[in-house]
């Protein structure tokens, strides 16, 4: 900082005019720039990008999660909604003979090879005897090319001994 004292003891005018120009070069040399004389315009362009880009990724559109929904809620007097079960599919192949056919239930490693074997099997699936389908729960037989009637009915009553109660029957092309 200048002082009064500086400019006091000055005689001759060149020496005032040289030891005023150090005065202010000392002066000025103290306020010099932290960054050194560095231009701050490529700093200034990088921040206002920065900035830019900021407020572009916070003002997306709403996460999936965040979105508002208005969900049904359950009436106290309304029955929940119970998820169907899987049907069990029963395939019958018809044999060489009247008394030969081919037995397979989708799902199983090793199919039944006679009608008391598919009974055994369906029963052991049944809740009464600790499986996992209801009475209720869709079977349904798909018939192959060439099964006889009787064929049929001995599945049919296969099942329905092994207590299930939603047969259905389809035909296979």
């Amino acid at each position: 900082m200048v002082q009064k004292q500086d400019f006091q003891n000055l005689d001759q005018r060149a020496d005032y005019r040289r030891r005023f120009h150090e005065i202010l070069r000392s002066a000025h040399g103290a306020r010099r720039s932290l960054l050194g004389g560095a231009s701050l315009t490529g700093l200034i362009d990088v921040v206002f990008n920065m900035f830019i880009f900021f407020v572009v990724i916070t003002t997306g559109s709403q996460r999936e999660g965040f979105l508002p929904g208005n969900l049904p809620s359950e009436a106290p007097g309304q029955a929940s909604r119970q998820v169907p079960a899987l049907p069990i599919w029963i395939a019958i192949y018809a044999g060489n003979s009247f008394d030969d056919c081919r037995v397979e239930v989708a799902g199983l490693k090793q199919s039944p090879k006679t009608f008391r074997q598919l009974y055994e099997t369906l029963s052991g699936l049944h809740v009464a005897k600790a499986g996992l389908y209801e009475a209720d729960n869709p079977v349904v037989l798909r018939l192959g090319a060439g099964v006889s009637v009787d064929q049929m009915v001995k599945t049919y009553n296969a099942v329905v001994l092994a207590g299930f109660t939603n047969i259905q029957f389809v035909r296979s092309r």
